[in-house]
């Protein structure tokens, strides 16, 4: 009985503290302050369990290179400001974020290709990773998958050219439309 009541009295001083803690304003919530080691856990273990139960396990087993082609078309125009890409610095934006954005390359790593489909539709709070969902299709999303499953075997040499590629057709179809 003693056991249950010192359990008790510490799960109730230990919710007094940390309820004082968030009305006392005392955690620094700047951008600019990273977050203590122990936040920085709890945040990320969260997050991995969450993506985890709620994403599944339906994703497709490969690619073609079209689905990865126009995946790199939309990761080139949304997720490189923040996550940059082989051969490329940081964005000042990206360097300004907290927590920072992962690279790709080698987060894309630890998630199935489920859960980075499930990260991308739904974004994740507070990370500054929006929800691509309500803008795009789920064919729109796999194909992002489809590119960033290649990310961790790309070079630089190898992105700048997929990037000279998309620039120079869509200069072609520019050409075609003003004609």
């Amino acid at each position: 009985m003693k056991f249950l009541a010192g359990f008790v009295i510490a799960f109730i001083v230990s919710a007094l503290g940390a309820f004082l803690g968030i009305v006392s304003g005392v955690y620094n919530v700047a951008a600019t302050a990273p977050h203590t080691d122990l936040v920085r856990v709890i945040l990320n273990w969260t997050m991995r369990n969450s993506v985890r139960v709620h994403a599944g396990n339906e994703s497709p087993e490969t690619w073609s290179e079209d689905q990865a082609r126009k995946g790199f078309k939309d990761y080139d125009a949304m997720c490189i400001i923040c996550h940059s890409a082989p051969g490329k610095e940081r964005s000042y934006i990206s360097k300004g974020l907290r927590p920072e954005p992962p690279n790709l390359a080698e987060a894309s790593e630890r998630w199935s290709s489920a859960e980075l489909f499930w990260i991308i539709k739904n974004g994740v709070k507070m990370t500054a990773m929006p929800a691509f969902g309500p803008t795009h299709q789920d064919e729109q999303i796999w194909n992002i998958v489809a590119f960033v499953r290649r990310l961790p075997r790309l070079s630089a040499e190898q992105f700048r050219a997929m990037e000279s590629e998309i620039r120079k057709s869509s200069e072609n179809e520019q050409d075609r439309h003003h004609q």
